[in-house]
């Protein structure tokens, strides 16, 4: 009992101390995984475990953990080479921005939206390293503290304030650590002590917190004065770092009860101005990419549109605000039309606001309204919960009910005359690329075919400057032909106006969700896209934007997105919030794959995704081989010299006669010596201890020559003994 407790204490220490440093890295570098990297993570660790604390474990763990990391590898779908180049940016600029140049910008290529497999693989590393150092006999302490110390001291220099989470994750693992000793013992009673001690301790934590989750705590005028005192203590420390804290305790909104806000911190996109315009010349903001602005909580997992306004009337260097008509708004007609319909779904949508909104960031088919057109007022709203519908069918044929109908028909003759209008110049010219390429008002794939036409027209890139010019969308379509999200969406609205077909350029966010948990939604999901009007239904989402920016400000372009905007138009697949991204990439049976496939085609892709694995079989299998060996060395050096002279030699008895299998004489030194330990209480002499290494070693340098190469292989890499 007490072996296993001691080897109990080892995989607890493991899995606290690699999780805890996994988190804070990942926080600390901007670096996004799901809750399922934490269950890869944690079977990693037992594997790790089994293969460093059990005799002939490394045959059982190493193999597996080969068929978990490649399992993993199949299962995220990733590329692990484009995250590893992508994880080692957010390194340099998280120090860049914090060391070399305080304050200034870094431009991070943001490759890939999810960072789960190059850190599973980092785990496994670091894992392994942590494994041997807690079985060590006489450095434990010392070699563990060596791995954890300075990644946690690299973070927090990052940071300033790691997250609490995994700052208390790091300190329970150092004072269990120091509370077992500097060696480990299968005999000793350090384990006992240890689960004596950790186990009530995480009942009552996780007790504490299942019944009081912090994302659900409702702050009170008590806590507040607490809070407040607290801060006034801790304010050094944001002196010391030169950073000031960017989310503050939360406090009662005294017109709305029950309800918690931030102090006021108004927000304002990158791009927006005073005015309520919105100016394509400004640089984008990295400094506030960063800050968490609300969360969210869906029934689905996948990416959801959150609309937050649109805008009217185009300038060349940016949109003015829309012109709307008194007579009501157009935002609910197309949530009455899909509500009607056998393929809607009802949803529920929950937004926890972290700053303050004036306008209500809503799912696509709400059917919720203040009056506005373009937007929905916030009404000073904090917390609160909309319904939508779920939609991914076509509109062929969607109806309005009889009272929405009357009024889509008079909103009708309002959308063709304000949202097609443009300058004549810009008017020209957009209609000059429209023929060039070969795009057609008549054509009933317009938008599908509009909308892939700008996205693969221009490079994806977050560093453009302003434009020397005073008609951006041209511009961009001409001769910079780089830019983001809001640079395409100006282009695609230009190109659809010029055609006769309403659009509207629209801001707000997009939200990766997991169903049932609270979504944090950064400044950085910012995104702006293209709304147009299908007529008898309303305004439409289509995305526009270049697929390599879908990797963390961008959403994956949605197949066959609209129609002809006449009422006799052919079908159309609207941006589905309920959609898992590979839903979103499938091409529409009956569209041309030119239109529907992302760059480069859905073949060519499948292809790359094939040549991937069978590039990256070699290196997990020479991986695997490389830490087996690893192991099983270290295994051969640690018993063959153990402190008790008596456990030595048989140690040494035991790898002799595995020598000697392979074609070589036992040495009689080390039968004489290991019957004298098994046979008698006598004392084992240190002379004849080192005559059983020698004799030992003799024997190996003997045989190992003699033997062929599957038979080294095996002598060497899987015995460990050379």
């Amino acid at each position: 009992m007490t072996r296993i407790l001691n080897r109990l204490t080892n995989l607890v220490l493991l899995e606290l101390g690699i999780l805890s440093m996994l988190s804070l890295m990942a926080d600390s570098f901007g670096c996004r995984v799901g809750t399922s990297f934490w269950i890869w993570m944690g079977l990693a660790c037992v594997l790790l475990w089994i293969a460093g604390s059990f005799r002939k474990g490394i045959l059982v763990g190493m193999p597996l953990s080969a068929v978990l990391l490649y399992a993993a590898y199949r299962f995220y779908g990733a590329k692990p080479w484009e995250e590893a180049l992508d994880f080692i940016d957010r390194i340099s600029g998280a120090f860049y921005t914090h060391i070399t140049h305080p304050g200034g910008e870094y431009p991070y290529a943001n490759a890939v939206s999810s960072h789960a497999l190059i850190l599973l693989f980092l785990g496994f590393l670091l894992g392994a390293y942590l494994v041997s150092a807690l079985t060590s006999k006489n450095l434990r302490i010392a070699l563990s503290m060596l791995e954890t110390v300075p990644i946690f001291a690299a973070c927090v220099i990052v940071n300033g304030k790691v997250p609490a989470v995994s700052a208390l994750g790091m300190l329970l693992f150092w004072f269990l650590l120091v509370l077992t000793g500097p060696g480990f013992f299968p005999d000793g009673n350090a384990g006992r002590t240890m689960l004596c001690v950790i186990l009530p301790l995480l009942l009552v934590l996780g007790g504490l917190l299942m019944l009081h989750r912090p994302e659900d705590y409702v702050y009170s005028e008590h806590d507040r004065e607490l809070s407040q005192r607290f801060q006034n203590y801790t304010n050094w420390f944001d002196l010391l770092t030169g950073r000031s804290s960017e989310a503050e305790a939360r406090v009662t909104d005294p017109d709305h009860p029950g309800e918690t806000t931030l102090p006021r911190s108004r927000y304002q996109s990158s791009w927006d101005s005073d005015d309520n315009s919105m100016s394509l010349d400004h640089d984008y903001d990295y400094d506030s990419a960063e800050l968490r602005v609300m969360q969210v909580r869906a029934e689905t997992s996948g990416r959801i549109y959150l609309r937050s306004k649109s805008y009217g009337d185009y300038t060349g260097t940016g949109w003015l605000p829309a012109e709307e008509l008194s007579s009501g708004s157009s935002l609910p007609f197309a949530a009455f039309a899909v509500s009607l319909s056998p393929a809607g779904v009802p949803r529920e949508l929950e937004v926890r606001t972290l700053v303050d909104f004036d306008e209500l960031c809503i799912p696509y088919y709400a059917a919720v309204s203040s009056g506005s057109d373009v937007f929905v007022a916030s009404q000073q709203q904090i917390n609160y919960k909309i319904n939508y519908t779920d939609y991914s069918g076509d509109f062929i044929n969607l109806t309005l009910p009889s009272d929405a109908a009357n009024s889509e028909t008079v909103y009708q003759t309002h959308a063709h005359s304000v949202y097609t209008r443009l300058p004549e110049e810009t008017r020209s010219a957009a209609l000059a690329i429209c023929q060039n390429a070969g795009l057609r008002a008549d054509d009933p794939n317009i938008i599908p075919a509009l909308a892939s036409y700008v996205q693969n027209i221009g490079e994806y890139d977050l560093n453009v400057s302003s434009y020397p010019s005073d008609d951006y969308a041209i511009y961009f379509l001409t001769q910079s032909q780089r830019g983001y999200c809001i640079h395409y969406a100006t282009a695609a609205a230009v190109l659809y106006r010029s055609l006769g077909i309403p659009a509207r350029v629209t801001e707000g966010f997009v939200a990766q969700t997991q169903a049932g948990l609270l979504t944090d939604v950064l400044a950085r999901d910012a995104h702006a896209w293209v709304e147009v009007y299908l007529d008898g239904v309303g305004w439409i989402p289509v995305e526009v934007t270049h697929q390599s920016g879908f990797a963390t400000l961008e959403i994956p372009p949605t197949p066959t997105m609209a129609p002809s905007p006449t009422p006799d138009a052919s079908s159309i697949e609207p941006v589905s919030e309920g959609q898992s991204d590979e839903q979103a990439l499938q091409p529409d049976p009956g569209a041309d794959s030119s239109e529907t496939a992302p760059s480069g085609g859905e073949s060519s892709a499948e292809e790359s995704r094939s040549t991937l694995k069978k590039i990256l079989i070699a290196p997990a299998f020479l991986l695997a081989l490389f830490l087996w060996y690893w192991l099983a060395r270290a295994r051969f050096l640690s018993q063959v010299n153990h402190a008790n002279a008596r456990k030595a030699v048989l140690a040494c008895w035991r790898y002799a006669r595995r020598a000697a299998a392979f074609g070589g004489e036992m040495p009689q030194i080390i039968v004489d010596t290991a019957e004298k330990v098994a046979f008698s209480p006598h004392m084992i002499r240190k002379d004849e201890l080192a005559q059983c290494r020698e004799a030992l070693q003799t024997l190996i340098d003997t045989v190992y020559p003699q033997l062929h190469l599957f038979n080294k292989f095996r002598f060497r890499v899987l015995r460990g003994m050379r």
